[in-house]
């Protein structure tokens, strides 16, 4: 009897170290300054851009610190950028702790990567780096008009007016397959998702994919040279997921093939331009009465799925430049990526440099600290 039951502790002791040891940890994000006020981190760790509690946006190199735009206390910054690390989109909020409203147009500026010198561009909302960073687009919410820009050629503008009468915080989602093609989504007079090929020498739009039901919403991606569509139900419903791809460029939609299918409403959010191989998207990990919801990789080739987190309540994927992150409770973890941002240190002084770099950062520190006092 003692034998079995020392048998039994065992092989539960067992199993217990092998669920342990299957958990999936994600490191949190840590740095060399505080993560609230971090807006982008360069994947070699060679730049950062930060904001201050005085309202200004700062570029950090090289031990040196520069002001790149001055706003009010409480001014919030969100940066964007791409795998082609050509240009950074910035947005300035300057009445983020005074006026809460999902339609707020921001203003936009533009800058070349690892650069501190910003473009202003206008006022709107969800700006896209475009064909390998060449364009741009942002969104009016209330003219509901999508607006183009070469980022090179300002001179060069089109826009797109949208058909969604029926929900005045849709944010549509826009790619670029080349210089006279645009893919975006929009909503149809019931408020079903639509996907919408437009051309520019024509400059007109074609529906492409028209949801069969407003209990659906839709995203769209480029990965290498596919246009991949995602759908997912919505509100309890139980239309489930799919995720679909089609070659570039597109001669018909409807024979799209489907690399992914659910019974579940996964949560979406794709991810394609992360790596070659793979997509990563947020997948209902539990059921339909107690979902649960983490980061998964979708395999482009073998369409096999693999898991990432284990965190069960995960709703936001975010690439920064080649690291990609989860934000949960506060706090940011790296979901994948190599870089010890917290150690990281390429700024390596020669030994006949070093007084020269301990006076150079004596002097960022006490240029932050005059912006901080501002």
């Amino acid at each position: 009897m003692a034998l079995k039951n020392s048998a039994l502790i065992f092989l539960l002791t067992l199993i217990s170290f092998n669920s342990v040891k299957a958990k999936i940890a994600l490191p949190e994000l840590m740095a060399k300054q505080a993560i609230n006020n971090i807006r982008f981190l360069s994947q070699d760790g060679k730049f950062t851009y930060y904001q201050k509690r005085s309202g200004s946006l700062l570029f950090s190199t090289n031990y040196k610190v520069q002001e790149m735009i001055k706003g009010d206390i409480g001014t919030q910054y969100t940066l964007f950028a791409s795998p082609a690390r050509k240009k950074i989109i910035i947005l300035q909020n300057q009445n983020f702790n005074n006026f809460y409203s999902l339609r707020a147009k921001e203003k936009i500026y533009l800058v070349n990567y690892g650069e501190s010198v910003p473009r202003e561009l206008g006022m709107g909302m969800s700006p896209t780096l475009l064909l390998n960073d060449n364009w741009l687009s942002y969104y009016d919410p209330y003219t509901k008009i999508l607006y183009f820009e070469n980022t090179t050629n300002s001179a060069l503008k089109f826009s797109i007016k949208l058909n969604n009468r029926i929900n005045p915080y849709f944010l549509p989602q826009v790619l670029m397959s080349d210089d006279n093609t645009v893919y975006y989504t929009d909503l149809s007079e019931n408020g079903s998702f639509g996907v919408l090929e437009f051309k520019r020498n024509t400059a007109k739009s074609e529906i492409i994919f028209k949801a069969q039901s407003v209990m659906m919403k839709a995203e769209i991606c480029l990965h290498n040279e596919n246009l991949v569509m995602a759908t997912f139900g919505i509100h309890g419903s139980n239309i489930g997921s799919s995720i679909a791809k089609s070659n570039l460029p597109i001669k018909d939609f409807a024979k799209r093939e489907t690399i992914y299918k659910s019974d579940l409403n996964d949560l979406g959010h794709l991810v394609c331009d992360f790596d070659k191989s793979n997509i990563a998207f947020i997948k209902n990990t539990g059921s339909v009465n107690n979902p649960s919801f983490d980061i998964v990789d979708l395999n482009f080739t073998t369409k096999s799925l693999t898991q990432l987190s284990e965190m069960k309540t995960i709703n936001n994927i975010i690439n920064m430049d080649g690291t990609l992150l989860t934000e949960e409770k506060g706090k940011y973890f790296i979901v994948k990526g190599e870089v010890d941002f917290k150690n990281v240190d390429t700024l390596k002084a020669k030994p006949d440099a070093v007084k020269k770099t301990q006076s150079t950062t004596k002097e960022k520190e006490e240029v932050e600290k005059d912006l901080e006092d501002e």
